[in-house]
């Protein structure tokens, strides 16, 4: 019987050949030539019987121990292969795509880009706005334009670094002058101590503190407008769980899943509704100092209908140096009912009117907050005291320094007939639009009533015909959720004025007439991601 011992190599040693990757064909090559001499230098040996007879020894044949060095060699390539191919794939980024956005994580998940973007499509209709009503220059400034809008119009970037170090760089391509809202990084290595600095949110609005897709309305309402939009500086941040719970980190100006949350952050200060461009350095020493505290007592309770109520207060101090004065406007509509340029005619130069005023001295802002979302249910309240220094000009020409201020409240309620939970991120349809299929998405209802009252010593250095002391809003709106990313927005709104409207006959009081009231049809197309 033949001893097939030097085949059974060279089978085995064929058989390896096969695992060695294409992208080693130069060594793969010249292996098999050589293999190929030694087999033939095999089967000669076989031809010639010269071991068909032979007892197995116990030392094995030089050849033979060529050909398993060879094969040991192989083997030891291919290991050495597969590790180097399985550390390169593990190095590869994870690709994602979905309706969160795309995004690009390392192989580890310690790092990671999203690419997110949103949207909004507004028309806006008047109604009843033709009016002959004038101001005191005989003027009628009541009247506004139906118009289409494009209102927003983002790609952005967000993500984090070595797990802790989050970012966002939000550029708004819609904007005419403030092009980046949002630029900040948060140092977040512990939940109850985070650090974030950069452009960003002031703590203090409830509301402005909600995503800029994900409110009941199209516009927010009056409390928001006496606080800071965004600004720059540094804040202090963190949470903590109940008892027994473990805290989740979260990143950016807004916390919402923790039992308790404070901020506390130096910034430049920008004022009401004020939000500083991109090149707008500060112009003055003096820093605006915010803070805020909330809670949601009833997490983790059993409680599930308590389990969504969530109030707190947020506050800022500041002192501006002649610091520019933003108008405030109508919340849907976005038209001024208080024009701090809006001052009496300049008694030396009747054809000119007086300089506008300035935020001048000590500033603060007390706000109270809570929201209460409960299954479909929702709910969100707010009051504001915004008090600051003016400096200005009075009717007959003379500087003055008023203290004003200004007060606002609101409170808003809506409902998602179709069932879907309710929350201060917005709504996730159950089932999305698709008519052929017979389902529908969801539909929110929504009222909200509020009011702004402007502190009465304005009107020293403000000319009451042209500004009204007073506005109050009804609003209702219907929100049809396509799917999680698209909606389409319906509502309406009606405001009411004091004074605003030129003057008339009877007492100085009686000779301010009200402006009349500003009805709004409005609606958005928003795709967000």
């Amino acid at each position: 019987m033949k001893n097939f011992k030097r085949t059974a190599i060279a089978s085995v040693i064929n058989l390896a050949l096969f695992g060695i990757p294409d992208a080693h064909a130069a060594d793969t090559e010249a292996l098999e030539r050589r293999i190929r001499e030694l087999e033939s230098r095999l089967e000669k040996l076989d031809q010639a019987g010269a071991l068909a007879d032979k007892p197995v020894t116990a030392a094995p044949a030089p050849e033979v121990e060529k050909l398993t060095r060879k094969v040991n060699t192989l083997e030891r390539k291919l290991e050495v292969q597969d590790e180097v191919t399985a550390s390169t794939f593990q190095k590869l980024p994870v690709f994602e795509a979905g309706a969160d956005g795309f995004k690009i994580s390392s192989s580890d998940k310690k790092h990671q880009v999203r690419i997110r973007g949103s949207m909004q499509a507004d028309g806006r209709f008047f109604i009843q706005d033709n009016s002959t009503a004038v101001n005191s220059s005989g003027n009628n400034l009541y009247r506004q334009n139906d118009r289409f809008e494009l209102r927003q119009a983002r790609i952005w970037l967000e993500g984090y670094f070595f797990n802790n170090i989050y970012y966002k760089i939000m550029p708004d391509f819609a904007a005419s002058s403030n092009i980046l809202p949002d630029a900040y990084l948060d140092y977040a290595y512990h939940p109850a101590a985070q650090l974030l600095v950069g452009k960003f949110k002031s703590p203090i609005s409830l509301e402005r503190l909600q995503g800029d897709s994900d409110g009941t309305f199209l516009e927010r309402g009056f409390p928001t407008y006496l606080a800071s939009n965004r600004d720059v500086g540094i804040q202090v941040h963190g949470a903590f769980a109940k008892p027994g719970y473990k805290a989740e980190t979260v990143a950016g100006p807004i916390d919402t899943k923790n039992t308790f949350t404070y901020q506390i952050g130096v910034t430049n200060g920008s004022g009401d509704d004020g939000s500083p461009n991109n090149d707008s350095p500060d112009t003055d020493d003096n820093k605006e100092v915010n803070g805020r505290l909330f809670a949601q007592p009833f997490q983790h309770t059993g409680y599930s209908w308590l389990e969504g109520f969530g109030l707190g207060v947020a506050g800022s101090v500041g002192n501006p140096d002649k610091q520019a004065l933003k108008a405030q406007s109508t919340p849907l509509g976005r038209s001024k009912f208080l024009d701090y340029a809006s001052t009496y005619t300049d008694p030396k130069n009747t054809s000119a009117k007086l300089a506008a005023p300035t935020s001048d001295g000590a500033t603060s802002r007390i706000y109270p907050q809570a929201y209460w979302f409960a299954g479909p249910f929702g709910a969100i309240g707010e009051y504001v005291v915004s008090s600051q220094h003016l400096a200005g000009k009075n009717a007959t020409g003379k500087s003055v320094n008023v203290k004003q201020d200004n007060k606002a409240w609101q409170i808003l309620a809506s409902y998602v007939v179709t069932g879907e939970d309710n929350s201060f991120s917005g709504v996730k349809p159950i089932q999305n639009f698709n008519p052929l299929k017979g389902t529908w998405g969801a539909l929110q209802l929504a009222a909200r009533y509020g009011e702004m009252d402007i502190d009465n010593d304005t009107f020293q250095i403000v000319d009451p015909t042209r500004a009204a002391s007073k506005a109050k809003a009804w609003t209702i709106g219907a929100n049809w959720f396509l799917n999680s990313n698209a909606l389409i927005r319906l509502d309406y709104e009606n405001v009411s004025f004091d004074g605003g409207a030129g003057s008339g006959g009877g007492t100085a009081k009686q000779r301010i007439t009200d402006r009349p009231n500003e009805q709004v049809f409005a609606t958005r197309f928003q795709l967000a991601f």
